[in-house]
């Protein structure tokens, strides 16, 4: 099972299996976030039906001096409550009246504000849904989207990317949503601003909005992009899927794969989330198993899994990576569907090299959310015994 390569720089997704090998690494790296996996296959499917190819470029490969942009949908997870749907449906927000293609939209909307041509897309994270907006916004506008992502991983706000930590602007930047409404942010004070507008727009929008930002030449998106990404999430999903099928354990090829290492074992007990403000807050309560039996992990996450407690002391926190797999399917969780009474497994790796600088810190470590828990890198946390192996 691989991709089809075309050349020795592009990537298609075409066959069902390379599709589900893909979707699963992405759901591994986005670390509870990232969108839902079965919205990712759906946009896939659609383009392949459409006669469209779905796939990912080598940065290198494409044109330096051409101009890029880093798309989403930026919202809330979950579907809309009955009282949404009412409301939308007065608004004339009906659902024959959807665009399928509003992150697209977005970039045209981004090119008319400022009187470039967009040449190539960049993702903005590792998500099972998030990642294949990018893809087939590349796919339906016939541009090449890049092998690279603005996280290594999924984060849960706009200003914890990549080109954030390097000063970049987010603005100019575009949205329209799955109704047509359009805006364009000129300028914002800083980027947990142009955050704060987006995220509005969203909750206005009952759900989300395609965003088109950061724009800038291929040359500068190498510069300050995780490089490869794609094609590692599609390497280890791959490695995931295989260990399935022939009876292995899935969590421990995935952190073999990842260069990670399972951090936790146990039953689910217990968890909590809900939608506030664009973002799906919560935690997750693990009782161990095993090696851990006796112990408890708690997890809690903005969108993806940000902060652990192991027996109540600060354990493996961001930026290095938390993910949840369920190891009776042998899968990768979303945090939307953990539930308590699976039995699964946690796995750990170290954060991009981008996010361990102190900006990095800053960006996307325990005092951006709010925690006063000084930042330990996961190798150290686990090299002082506190797995409980």
């Amino acid at each position: 099972m691989s991709g089809e390569v075309v050349s020795m720089s592009t990537t298609f997704l075409r066959e069902p299996e390379d599709i589900e090998a893909f979707l699963t690494g992405l759901t591994f790296f986005a670390t509870g976030g990232g969108g839902d996996p079965g919205l990712g296959r759906m946009l896939i499917e659609r383009e392949l039906a459409a006669g469209r190819s779905v796939g990912w470029t080598d940065p290198d490969e494409v044109d330096p001096e051409a101009w890029c942009v880093r798309v989403s949908r930026t919202g809330s997870p979950g579907a809309p409550t009955p009282a949404m749907v009412e409301l939308r449906e007065k608004l004339g927000m009906r659902e024959e009246n959807r665009l399928h293609y509003h992150v697209a939209e977005a970039v045209r909307e981004l090119e008319a504000a400022t009187g470039v041509r967009v040449g190539a897309i960049v993702p903005p994270e590792l998500g099972a849904s998030n990642t294949c907006v990018a893809l087939i916004t590349g796919s339906y506008l016939g541009i090449p989207v890049l092998d690279a992502d603005y996280a290594g991983r999924a984060i849960p706000e706009l200003s914890n990317t990549t080109p954030c930590l390097r000063g970049g602007k987010i603005w100019p930047l575009a949205t329209v949503d799955a109704w047509g409404n359009r805006c364009v942010v000129k300028n914002a004070l800083s980027p947990q601003v142009a955050e704060r507008m987006v995220r509005h727009l969203a909750v206005a929008s009952f759900g989300h909005t395609g965003v088109a930002g950061f724009l800038m030449k291929v040359r500068e998106a190498r510069e300050v992009a995780v490089l490869r990404t794609l094609s590692e999430a599609f390497r280890v999903g791959k490695a995931m899927l295989d260990a399935r099928k022939s009876g292995r354990d899935v969590a421990e090829v995935a952190a073999a794969s990842a260069g990670g290492w399972v951090i936790f074992r146990g039953e689910v007990t217990g968890t909590s989330g809900e939608n506030r403000d664009g973002f799906f807050w919560g935690e997750h309560v693990i009782r161990g198993e095993g090696s851990w039996d006796g112990r408890t992990l708690r997890i809690w996450f903005k969108n993806e899994n940000l902060i652990s407690w192991l027996d109540g002391d600060p354990y493996v926190t961001a930026p290095d990576l938390i993910s949840i797999i369920d190891v009776d399917a042998g899968m990768p969780l979303t945090n939307p569907q953990v539930t308590a009474g699976r039995r699964v497994a946690v796995v750990g790796q170290r954060a991009r090299s981008q996010y361990r600088t102190p900006e990095g810190l800053d960006n996307l470590g325990p005092a951006h959310f709010g925690f006063d828990i000084q930042y330990r890198p996961i190798e150290e946390v686990l090299a002082q015994g506190e797995t409980g192996r």
